[in-house]
């Protein structure tokens, strides 16, 4: 694989993967917020404890991690291509 389309494959997948201000401004319904807006939500309720929203935060990193590990190699070749002379 070239190493610019890991790059925009890592870049591409968390964009989409995080958006926060879209459906923050767009979703009505508890039921149609997404990942990061659903942990904002459990941080302002008082009953939910810290371990709770630490594991919550951890899976919501998982997928973002993973993709960057199947594509690490790509993604370090792509980023220092430019950046070697010669």
């Amino acid at each position: 694989m070239p190493p610019a389309l890991g790059v925009i494959g890592i870049f591409g997948f968390t964009m989409i993967w995080d958006p926060y201000m879209l459906p923050l401004l767009v979703a009505t319904d508890p039921a149609q917020y997404t990942l990061p807006l659903a942990l904002r939500s459990l941080r302002s309720d008082d009953q939910v404890g810290i371990g709770v929203l630490l594991v919550g935060a951890f899976l919501a990193m998982l997928p973002s991690v993973l993709a960057f590990l199947a594509l690490q190699r790509s993604f370090v070749r792509g980023l220092t291509s430019g950046a070697v002379k010669g």
